[in-house]
């Protein structure tokens, strides 16, 4: 299987990647940062600043380039069936949300394994409602761009308030919390059906890549999602 590891920047995604790799193998698919760990490091083949360089780019702009470049290579593909891929991805949301280079990679990754991907959410930064509720909107987002299976793991547990969190995966409490009725609220309460597009109300997955607290839990809910035998519950 290959799970391929989605999530804006600063949410944690390389940390619980290298956590992951402990199962299996990791690839680095970000040109833009070396990755000392990675078993396979894109940066082999394709670099950031060699790109700006080359065709004189700025970073957005090179690391589009990049991504173009990475998804008409085979080299860095591990076929191994008997082994979980790791593959650890820009900080960029947009490369996946506003273009089709995600699509690509996993349409590429297919011909070789089953693809998951493993959406990263940063704990500290959904503590509000409203940032709870857009963080949904793009994981479901993700999901319908990429058509494969999905987990969300929310990350940096160790640095909020569990039972605070928790609270936001009943719908109940999020519909009593923005019953105020005008227009934003209106907006906001339409959101929390996106929640039923994620893994959040089956299996929520509260994961601290610091401590390693929920690391396992995640693995298993990733190794199940493509089990014959039932679904992530």
């Amino acid at each position: 299987m290959f799970v391929l590891v989605i999530g804006p920047a600063a949410a944690g995604k390389t940390s619980i990647a290298k956590h992951l790799s402990e199962y299996g193998i990791l690839i680095n698919l970000d040109a833009a940062t070396p990755c000392n760990n990675a078993d396979v490091d894109i940066r082999k083949w394709v670099k950031v600043e060699e790109i700006q360089e080359k065709f004189n780019l700025g970073i957005n702009g090179a690391l589009l380039k990049s991504m173009e470049l990475i998804v008409s290579m085979d080299e860095w593909i591990c076929a191994d069936k008997n082994e979980i891929k790791i593959v650890d991805t820009p900080g960029q949301l947009e490369i996946f949300l506003y273009h089709n280079y995600g699509k690509k990679i996993v349409e590429k990754l297919e011909r070789y394994d089953v693809v998951t991907s493993l959406f990263i959410v940063d704990a500290q930064e959904i503590l509000s409602i409203e940032n709870y509720l857009a963080m949904l909107a793009q994981n479901a987002m993700m999901n319908l761009k990429l058509m494969i299976p999905s987990v969300t793991a929310i990350n940096k547990v160790d640095l909020i308030d569990k039972e605070n969190l928790l609270k936001y995966i009943d719908k109940k409490y999020l519909e009593k919390k923005l019953e105020k009725g005008d227009a934003l609220h209106s907006l906001a309460k339409s959101l929390i059906e996106y929640l039923e597009y994620t893994s959040i109300l089956q299996r929520p997955l509260l994961v601290s890549a610091k401590t390693g607290e929920g690391i396992e839990d995640l693995y298993s809910a990733i190794h199940e999602v493509h089990c014959s035998c039932g679904d992530i519950s």
